[in-house]
């Protein structure tokens, strides 16, 4: 499994996690420094979970309400939207401690618990284990090869007959900020998002990565939450 640039995305989102948890997690420009309330924060994570789940009944998908795992949890937004759904244990999943501080002192549902990931892999997780796995706003933000490498532990802990949904960027818009950002050196769009990397992946090769693993792309919608300066899709797998 691909582990180039672990400790950077570890680095950069422990810091984030100190300065404004919230704001990282959701940037909303007229959130920063602080402005999140902690209500309002969650609210957007029941929301956002409600459409996911409506979106799943849809495709006449429903997956068992046992267990579900939140990657990259941040301030656990996502995970109490999980628990609020109806999930019986949420497992938030986060690489940065400081961020899992966060979602400790925010999130008081019972259901949910947050732990810390170490590793490119999800080893304190049990194969076969999981009914939904969501993760949305996480995997841009790292080296490709370490975002395919969680998505094949993704396959790995869910469930016969259980979901995945995961969102990823495939590449800048074809718009005049997508131009913009491709004409940008690198490090000069990343002091931009504060550290924040931003990477893609074409659609083709997300749908190939997860026929390797046994598994079919249900649905690869057009998503919005990487922002005006990229195409992304919010793929829905399942078939393992």
């Amino acid at each position: 499994m691909g582990t180039e640039g672990i400790d950077e995305v570890s680095r950069t989102w422990t810091r984030l996690g100190e300065e404004d948890p919230m704001w990282a997690v959701l940037t909303d420009a007229d959130k920063a420094g602080g402005r999140w309330s902690a209500a309002d924060f969650l609210a957007t994570g029941v929301e956002e979970i409600a459409a996911v789940l409506a979106r799943l009944a849809e495709l006449g998908l429903e997956p068992g309400r046992d267990r579900a795992l939140d990657f990259g949890c941040g301030a656990g937004r996502l995970s109490h939207g999980l628990a609020q759904a109806g999930f019986a244990d949420v497992v938030g999943l986060d690489i940065s401690p400081t961020m899992l501080a966060a979602a400790r002192r925010t999130v008081e549902a019972p259901a949910c618990r947050f732990e810390q990931v170490t590793g490119a892999d999800l080893a304190a997780v049990p194969s076969d284990s999981v009914d939904l796995v969501y993760s949305c706003r996480v995997l841009q933000h790292m080296p490709p090869p370490l975002a395919h490498g969680y998505v094949r532990e993704f396959h790995r802990v869910v469930r016969p007959g259980g979901v995945v949904v995961f969102q990823m960027p495939t590449a800048p818009a074809r718009t005049p900020a997508g131009l913009v950002l491709r004409l940008l050196p690198q490090p000069v769009a990343v002091r931009l998002r504060r550290g924040m990397e931003m990477h893609g992946t074409p659609e083709r090769d997300v749908r190939a990565l997860v026929a390797s693993l046994g598994a079919r792309v249900v649905t690869a919608d057009p998503d919005t939450s990487a922002g005006e300066r990229w195409q992304s899709r919010l793929y829905v797998t399942t078939g393992r």
